[in-house]
């Protein structure tokens, strides 16, 4: 969603101002544009089936991301699954204990658009696609539009107070997720119904991490529904990362 130097233009006056008071708030150019890399440890819960999960999530600006996710599946044993974005490239896979899931790949497009949402909502920076443009709202003097040369991408909303970044909405595709039962495993595939669905992520509890005010929860809704929550125990940043390290397991 933005620029590989996730700098980020902007269309009016006000739409500048909200950029640099959020930039000031978030810890300063000079702590925000010295991250190159992160890994952000905790747990996430789907409220949707009640289940909780510890996970991990690798970053490699510009566009390398990695979402580790583990939990014990009843009847099944461990299950890890692993979903990430390197270098546009969107791939997915999931197992469970001794037989192996398989989940047909999202479309890049969305799995990036939600990624590059997430790194908005945290520290005003995106994937290298293209360059970002703010533009105000009409009657909303809190939140902005988010564009690059194909059209609106999303929206963003800042805290009236803090000026953090509060939450990004976008449109998210949504396809209906079915598993089937073979002799030593299951295997899950994306049906033939989809749907595109207004989405809403939400960035609570600000902490400070080496200077940039991280947040500690995100809170994912769609359909007006609260769908899961993911809450940081650990933020490491500029850890050593390769690309390697985001290799999904064959």
């Amino acid at each position: 969603m933005a620029a590989q130097s996730g700098k980020i233009t902007a269309n009016d006056k006000m739409a500048a101002e909200a950029i640099s008071d959020a930039i000031k708030a978030l810890g300063g150019e000079k702590n925000l544009d010295g991250i190159r890399s992160l890994v952000l440890t905790g747990t996430e819960k789907v409220f949707t089936s009640d289940v909780m999960m510890e996970i991990e999530i690798r970053i490699l600006l510009p566009d390398n991301f990695l979402m580790i996710s583990k939990r014990d599946v009843p009847g099944f044993g461990p299950s890890s699954v692993y979903r990430g974005v390197s270098k546009s490239e969107v791939r997915n896979a999931a197992f469970t204990g001794t037989g192996k899931v398989a989940t047909a790949p999202f479309t890049p497009e969305d799995e990036i658009n939600r990624y590059a949402s997430m790194l908005m909502g945290a520290l005003l920076k995106g994937d290298a696609v293209a360059p970002l443009t703010l533009t105000s709202v009409a009657d909303a003097s809190n939140r902005f539009s988010v564009a690059n040369a194909a059209g609106v991408l999303c929206e963003i909303e800042f805290a009236p107070g803090e000026k953090y970044p509060l939450l990004v909405s976008y449109k998210n595709v949504v396809g209906r997720f079915m598993m089937q039962q073979t002799d030593n495993s299951m295997i899950g595939r994306i049906g033939p119904v989809s749907e595109t669905v207004d989405s809403i992520m939400r960035f609570n509890d600000r902490a400070a991490v080496d200077g940039v005010m991280f947040p500690m929860t995100i809170v994912f809704e769609s359909r007006g529904n609260v769908d899961r929550e993911i809450r940081f125990e650990k933020i490491q940043i500029n850890p050593k990362l390769t690309i390697t390290d985001f290799d999904i397991p064959q």
